[in-house]
């Protein structure tokens, strides 16, 4: 995505680890929103992966239990520590999304909510990736899209399938406003797309066959 947002002809600002705000000058906003559980593994995937990771090195004697556990540290409360500590693996897992569409709050699902539909002009969902990519480029007239490569993928991430029931019961509960947030966003999505005539989905059809998607 940010590859993408690097190649447009106009002024964009991508905001990665930095709380929802609003800007003194006329804007337009818009987000991708994942799946909560499968975000979650694939951060503790990620964790142990990347090379420039600070946790990199602890992540490697680290269970998925043990990271959930430090997930459901409440003692924590909902700030960040040092980048090398472990117990920052809560202040970057625990409802990200109502974090940052609220503007800082995990907890303040109702100013999220507001945020999302209130201020964003568009919700992806990483679901419907190909399909938000060609409502972007529809909407804001964007270029370039079919030069974009993948890139930044988790090497040997987990599979969800092969998670434990009541593991991915307690990611769920730990980010139960997130996954509010997203199923809200997705059946919009779906509904939107819905909306699409025979020639907008034929004409989909061709634009994801000439990316090669």
């Amino acid at each position: 995505m940010w590859n993408l947002l690097d190649k447009q002809e106009v002024d964009i600002i991508v905001r990665h680890g930095t709380f929802f705000k609003k800007f003194n000058k006329p804007t337009t906003y818009f987000t991708m929103l994942r799946d909560p559980v499968d975000r979650v593994i694939s951060t503790y995937s990620y964790m142990r992966s990347y090379e420039r990771e600070p946790l990199l090195e602890q992540m490697q004697n680290v269970t998925l239990t043990e990271f959930i556990d430090y997930m459901g540290r409440e003692d924590l409360g909902n700030r960040p520590y040092h980048k090398k500590d472990l117990r920052n693996i809560r202040f970057r897992t625990v409802n990200m999304a109502t974090r940052y569409l609220s503007g800082g709050d995990p907890n303040d699902y109702k100013k999220a909510l507001k945020n999302m539909n209130n201020e964003m002009s568009f919700v992806g969902i990483t679901d419907y990736y190909n399909e938000s990519l060609y409502m972007l480029e529809k909407q804001f007239e964007w270029f370039h899209v079919k030069d974009v490569k993948k890139v930044n993928v988790t090497s040997k991430r987990l599979d969800v399938n092969e998670i434990p029931d009541d593991l991915i019961k307690e990611i769920k509960r730990l980010n139960k406003l997130d996954i509010k947030l997203y199923n809200k966003a997705k059946r919009d999505f779906i509904r939107k797309w819905g909306r699409f005539s025979a020639e907008e989905l034929q004409h989909l059809k061709k634009w994801k066959a000439a990316k090669g998607l």
